[in-house]
């Protein structure tokens, strides 16, 4: 797939058929040591909210020297 002017890709249509993505239907987009993963969810706005700050902000706070928890999550 090629990524469009405004950084839009297409999910090929067997992708979403086979993961029942449709209009509508929200996913979480993450990365993570340069790659990159795309799942639909099912869950409250705020629910999602929250775990892409603590995704986004866990990248600045991971140390392996300080909050060994942060790496249990």
């Amino acid at each position: 797939m090629t990524v469009g002017e405004k950084g839009q890709i297409v999910i090929p249509k067997k992708i979403r058929d086979d993961l029942k993505i449709e209009k509508g239907t929200q996913l979480l987009i993450s990365e993570d040591k340069g790659k990159i993963t795309i799942k639909p969810v099912k869950m409250s706005e705020a629910y999602l909210m929250m775990l892409l700050s603590e995704s986004s902000l866990a990248k600045d706070w991971l140390n392996e020297d300080e909050d060994k928890a942060w790496q249990n999550l």
